[in-house]
């Protein structure tokens, strides 16, 4: 269970694929027109639908950071300027013809930062019988969303350099994390019956490069 997706990534960091997106997994490249809501694309290397690319992914035309609302086709998708949490509204990005189109994705990174939180909060990943389970996830999604930026930035400052803006940047959303380690908790339920009867926080953020 991913407990954020790479739209929450970008609502915090927009310039997060434009500046280390190659730290992340490329899905699909190819050229894009906008019309309204309407991402049209062309000589796409990897189909939309091959590459798995639907809600919550970050679809990149001309440089520029859409949020992914609907896979309409293998190359076609609804999309909309990055929208804050629980906005339902969408609204068109600028529309442009004939530009670069790249999806990427850091769901890799955000699985692994997925599985420590759950560790540290003493539930499984894939909850059995008998086992805790995790109550309204939305709650620790930027939580989950930090941490991810904080590890793919301090692992792209190893490439880049120590004192490089990658760098800051990643101290910043190492500040940032723990401080919401300090406010966030989580709603467990420990007896199976769908509803929340203990609350758990969790522990130190072992922060792994990746």
């Amino acid at each position: 269970m991913l407990l954020c997706g790479d739209v929450d990534l970008v609502r915090i960091e927009p310039n997060l694929f434009g500046e280390v997106g190659w730290f992340g997994q490329r899905l699909s490249r190819g050229t894009g027109t906008i019309a309204g809501t309407t991402l049209s694309a062309t000589g796409l290397d990897v189909g939309f639908d091959v590459a798995g690319v639907g809600a919550e992914s970050v679809a990149m035309v001309g440089g520029v950071a859409c949020e992914v609302i609907a896979r309409v086709s293998a190359n076609v998708l609804t999309v909309s300027r990055v929208r804050g949490e629980g906005v339902v509204e969408l609204t068109p990005p600028s529309p442009v013809t004939g530009v670069e189109v790249a999806l990427w994705t850091m769901r890799p990174q955000i699985a692994i930062v997925s599985s420590q939180v759950f560790r540290m909060l003493g539930l499984s990943v894939s909850p059995g019988t008998g086992e805790a389970r995790l109550v309204e996830p939305q709650t620790l999604r930027t939580f989950a969303a930090l941490w991810t930026l904080a590890a793919v930035y301090s692992a792209a400052s190893t490439i880049l350099g120590e004192q490089t803006p990658t760098s800051k940047r990643a101290a910043l959303y190492r500040e940032l994390l723990r401080e919401e380690r300090r406010r966030v908790i989580a709603k467990v339920d420990t007896n199976e019956d769908g509803v929340a009867d203990a609350v758990r926080r969790p522990s130190v953020v072992p922060l792994v490069r990746m």
